[in-house]
């Protein structure tokens, strides 16, 4: 005897399509060491260097996008 899962539903909201963020790299504008980072946004592990966020692209996900968010 086999047992079927039951089919889950998802609401509206949380079923748009996800877009992967891309891999990007660059050099390190501090220590020059190469550093890979999200859609155009990084952070130097060696030194501490980060890129201000308006410098990536793509939208950044608001606090609403978060499925922890206390109003979902």
């Amino acid at each position: 005897m086999t047992q079927q899962r039951p089919t889950e539903t998802v609401p509206g909201d949380t079923a748009r399509p996800r877009v992967s963020p891309e891999i990007t790299t660059t050099e390190c504008r501090q220590c020059g060491a190469q550093v890979a980072g999200l859609n155009g946004r990084y952070a130097c592990g060696l030194c501490g260097w980060v890129n201000h966020w308006s410098e990536g692209y793509g939208n950044l996900p608001t606090a609403e996008d978060d499925p922890d968010h206390p109003g979902r």
